[in-house]
């Protein structure tokens, strides 16, 4: 005959205090599971074989306890993985990111509706007609317009024109097509307005400067006198660029034939010492001057 298995009362709560996590139940072995299935009837009939079998019960309950340890401490360990990798069934919601309208690189359109609130409200309109400004274009006195309240120039909304004159350019367009400084910009009496628009290219870049062409046109030709003066300058700028772009593709073809074909180039050609002829002397200028061959000319003065 088998020998039976005897819990105490207190044995058995433990051993059902210890069962208290799922992850326990799943991972007990059989034999734990049949050993912990004891109905609540059984307990008055323990209790009275308790004094024959003391010493197998006490050393399988001590064993039994060791082992219920371990599975509540493993079952309590994978409780706290899975909330740690997953605190809660829900994915992380992310914001969708915006598109920004960058302008194809043109100057954007800015609608009333998203310009900034000022803190300065607008000008009023003039009431009194004496002292209306008069049109430049049509000779019509105006109570307000965009361009007068904008740049302080007198033009009537009628008269506008957004794609000659009254066209907005930035500041780098005015200073490389009407060749002028910040200091004639900002610096020379009256400084030319202007208006902020926010970068095309870029919001991390710095806002836009947008001044009134018709403004910089007449800024122009105040510093240079006047078109005529200005084209010429814009020519001999253009002839100083040609000329060094065109030195400078010289000595990259020289120093590439030098590269190729290093075995007969002679250096001794490459150098040039002056033979000055015989000096002469201009007796209005005090001066002395003489000449080469390859058409330098020396102009000194003896002490």
């Amino acid at each position: 005959m088998e020998q039976q298995e005897v819990f105490t009362t207190e044995q058995l709560l433990r051993i059902l205090e210890g069962t208290e996590d799922d992850e326990f139940s799943e991972s007990l072995d059989e034999d734990d599971l049949e050993m912990t299935a004891v109905e609540s009837s059984d307990v008055p009939h323990l209790e009275v074989e308790k004094a024959e079998h003391t010493s197998t019960a006490a050393e399988l309950s001590a064993a039994q306890r060791a082992r219920i340890e371990r599975n509540r401490l493993r079952a309590r360990q994978l409780r706290d993985a899975r909330l740690v990798a997953r605190p809660n069934n829900r994915e992380p919601i992310t914001a969708p990111i915006a598109a920004t309208d960058s302008g194809g690189g043109f100057i954007p359109e800015v609608e009333e509706s998203s310009l900034p609130v000022r803190a300065v409200p607008p000008p009023a309109p003039i009431v009194d007609p004496t002292e209306r400004p008069q049109c430049l274009e049509c000779d019509q006195l105006f109570p307000e317009s965009y361009l007068f309240d904008t740049f302080g120039y007198n033009v009537c909304d009628e008269c506008r024109d957004d794609d000659g004159a009254h066209a907005l350019i930035t500041r780098t367009e005015a200073k490389n097509s009407f060749l002028l400084k910040d200091c004639d910009l900002d610096l020379r009496p009256p400084a030319l307005r202007f208006v902020r628009r926010r970068n095309p290219h870029g919001s991390r870049l710095g806002d836009m400067r947008l001044y009134l062409r018709a403004q910089v046109e007449a800024r122009a030709r105040l510093v240079w006198g006047s078109d005529e003066a200005l084209e010429e300058e814009r020519a001999r700028r253009e002839e100083a660029r040609v000329r060094a772009r065109h030195t400078q593709t010289s000595r990259r073809l020289r120093a590439l034939r030098m590269d190729v074909r290093s075995s007969l180039f002679d250096k001794s050609r490459a150098l040039h010492e002056h033979a000055f002829g015989e000096e002469k002397y201009d007796e209005a200028t005090d001066l002395y001057s003489r000449s080469c061959a390859c058409g330098h000319t020396e102009t000194y003065e003896k002490m």
